[in-house]
């Protein structure tokens, strides 16, 4: 018994290599690639009652923006996808103090609404209604690709188009 030990795993760690080599050279399609995009920005979130700080990611693909902004602790406040063609927002999902039937469409309108100053180049949105602030700052170093170039001088634009 264990000199059969011995050959089942090596043949056993054979057959792992070898289902896990297609995984890894899957073909890249360059355009998708090179088509998303990813921001990441210190987001701060202020009502005349409370304030929600942290951090919002946003990733582009095509036609379509998927965000989210985690508090300082880790916790999802907001999850949406922001769809360019029909101009809309979909709440993926909230935090539970913010998962209410009345907050849910304020919050969605004022997403969109904060997408579209991104695209102007302000970083801030108030509803005036609800007395909701916005505010977005970019994160230094922030750029499309892993390298750690802190160095680079290029400008890029907030959100692609």
């Amino acid at each position: 018994m264990p000199r059969f030990l011995v050959s089942i795993s090596l043949l056993v760690l054979s057959l792992l290599q070898a289902i896990a080599q297609p995984a890894t050279k899957l073909p890249t399609d360059s355009a998708a690639v090179a088509d998303s995009s990813r921001r990441t920005f210190t987001a701060l979130i202020e009502t005349p009652k409370a304030s929600i700080s942290g951090i919002c990611l946003l990733v582009q693909d095509s036609d379509t923006i998927k965000g989210a902004i985690v508090n300082e602790f880790g916790i999802t406040a907001l999850d949406f996808v922001y769809t360019r063609k029909d101009d809309k927002v979909r709440l993926v999902s909230a935090a539970p103090m913010l998962n209410k039937w009345y907050m849910r469409p304020v919050i969605t309108a004022d997403i969109r609404e904060l997408l579209h100053a991104l695209r102007e180049g302000k970083f801030s949105y108030e509803d005036e209604k609800y007395h909701i602030r916005y505010s977005l700052s970019p994160i230094n170093g922030d750029d499309n690709n892993d390298n750690d170039n802190d160095n680079d001088d290029t400008e890029e634009s907030t959100l692609p188009d």
